[in-house]
């Protein structure tokens, strides 16, 4: 039996999947880096271009510094940390060894399904850091006096400019 066909069709599905994915564990990249600067690196009233600033240092950390610095501050038994080394090495296998380590997986039905399901774990899984995060720094937000109505009308307004409405 010819695979290639089989295989070539996989591979299509398979990077689909991974872009979508990479796509998401940008997301969670920018919210780590937003996070750190705003929750550990400003001073409790922060000028905008002190946010942006420390936001640009922050951002050019990879994201295993950026995990690394959040374990610092937040401990290593602490769940959340936990679970960003998890999301972390999770990113080094979708972005450096998916391709060198799981190829022959494309060869049956069954590697081929757990590696996408692998891939969608991560994508569900940058989802739910990325919600995690926005949360936190809401509550961070609410700590220091800003309105919650205040921040939600910045959220809406940000989505807006976004989706150009």
């Amino acid at each position: 039996m010819n695979l290639r066909p089989i295989i070539a069709e996989r591979v299509e599905h398979l990077c689909a999947a991974m872009g979508t994915a990479l796509y998401q564990v940008q997301g969670v990249e920018e919210i780590l880096a937003k996070y750190h600067s705003i929750a550990f690196k400003l001073s409790d009233s922060p000028t905008l271009q002190e946010i942006n600033n420390e936001f640009d240092r922050n951002f050019s950390h990879t994201a295993g510094m950026l995990v690394g610095l959040l374990r610092n501050e937040r401990g290593a038994d602490d769940q959340i940390a936990k679970r960003l080394s998890e999301f972390v090495d999770e990113r080094a296998w979708l972005v450096h060894k998916l391709r060198r380590t799981d190829y022959l997986s494309l060869r049956d039905e069954s590697g081929f399904q757990a590696v996408m399901r692998r891939v969608a774990q991560l994508e569900n899984e940058c989802e739910q850091l990325i919600e995690l995060f926005h949360s936190l720094l809401v509550e961070y937000f609410i700590s220091l006096g800003t309105p919650r109505e205040h921040i939600e009308k910045e959220h809406e307004k940000a989505l807006r400019e976004i989706y150009g409405e």
